[in-house]
């Protein structure tokens, strides 16, 4: 039932391809940037909460006792701040508005994608790079996948 389900979906993908040039979709760019920033930027808050945690007198450091309850902070937002600004110049300096920057662009990279996708139901072609059957029409030595399944289609009638 898996691998039916997963041959199901590749079916659906190389049809999304074939048909309207899906990779070249500039909501599909943006989705996929939203995605891997969204990843890029959640490893990097990883490592740098990681390589700032406070440590006790026992050289263990606090995240190992953490208590959702606790007052005191767990990382350095300020040793973060000042190592970021070093390497890049500009840092978040304020957690809440890191958090919801974390939050922020992978969600928008999904919404970018579904309304992109929801373009390709409609037939919108407007924002393509190229439309490949225009370019088909003027150009009768262009071969995309959608010519030859036109030809495949008329061959079958």
């Amino acid at each position: 039932m898996h691998l039916l389900r997963c041959g199901c979906n590749l079916r659906f993908l190389l049809f999304l391809q074939g048909f309207h040039n899906w990779t070249l979709n500039p909501f599909h760019m943006m989705g996929v940037a939203g995605i891997l920033g969204g990843a890029l930027l959640c490893a990097i808050h990883g490592a740098t909460v990681e390589n700032t945690l406070f440590e006790d007198g026992e050289q263990a450091n606090t995240f190992k006792a953490f208590e959702p309850t606790q007052e005191e902070e767990t990382y350095s937002m300020v040793t973060a701040n000042r190592f970021w600004s070093q390497i890049f110049g500009i840092a978040f300096s304020n957690k809440r508005w890191l958090h919801f920057f974390m939050l922020f662009v992978p969600v928008m990279g999904l919404w970018t994608s579904s309304i992109g996708i929801i373009g390709l139901a409609l037939n919108l072609r407007a924002y393509d790079f190229v439309s490949q059957e225009i370019r088909a029409a003027e150009d009768p030595e262009f071969e995309t996948f959608y010519t030859k399944n036109i030809l495949l289609n008329e061959g079958l009638h």
